[in-house]
């Protein structure tokens, strides 16, 4: 078993089996918008709700590219909740 914390401080314990090897994290910001590149001043390609989840495919110092359904793009790693 492992304890974990959500991003609303809720604690809990799963077993290991239940969990994913893959990096993830949550959106903690309302209307984030997805860039094309890690620049403020690259194009906008979506826009993501606060809460959803997000697969991690890599990471900068600032900013992290993630895939949200079928949208791929950079986000700040301050508007991610769950990374390490």
């Amino acid at each position: 078993f492992r304890k974990i914390r959500d991003h609303e401080n809720n604690t809990g314990w799963i077993h290991i089996s239940q969990l994913s090897k893959k990096k993830a994290a949550i959106n903690i910001h309302d209307e984030q918008l997805i860039f094309n590149k890690p620049s403020i001043y690259s194009k906008p390609t979506a826009v993501i709700k606060k809460g959803r989840l997000c697969k991690i495919q890599k990471c900068r110092e600032q900013w992290c590219k993630i895939k949200v359904d079928k949208f791929t793009g950079w986000v700040k790693k301050e508007s991610l909740w769950g990374l390490l």
